[in-house]
């Protein structure tokens, strides 16, 4: 399984159907660029990759989440769970075949 998505995996199982006064308890205020529905907290690490964590509310609890990776200020792929029938993680990758 990769990386990215065992992060997500423990963000679903510890934060779907949270409210926003507990995502604010576990991860501070989100960035500027968030709105009411939709909350963004940017992680650094001291490396060249960094992860952009996405809450989206619905209700004032969360609905869904999404990790995007970064390399240096570039974004490389996003990693969603998709709640339906078949419940599964899906990989988007951002880079274009020239990148790779």
């Amino acid at each position: 399984m990769d990386q990215q998505v065992r992060k997500l995996k423990k963000l679903i199982d510890n934060y779907l159907h949270k409210s926003k006064n507990e995502i604010l308890i576990a991860f501070g205020r989100p960035s500027g660029k968030s709105d009411s529905e939709v909350w963004f907290f940017r992680r650094f690490n001291l490396s060249f990759f960094n992860d952009e964590i996405v809450f989206i509310f619905e209700d004032d609890k969360v609905v869904d989440i999404s990790i995007g990776e970064y390399f240096l200020w570039k974004e490389l792929k996003n990693v969603y769970y998709f709640e339906g029938k078949n419940p599964e993680y899906k990989v988007v990758s951002l880079l274009a075949p020239k990148d790779l």
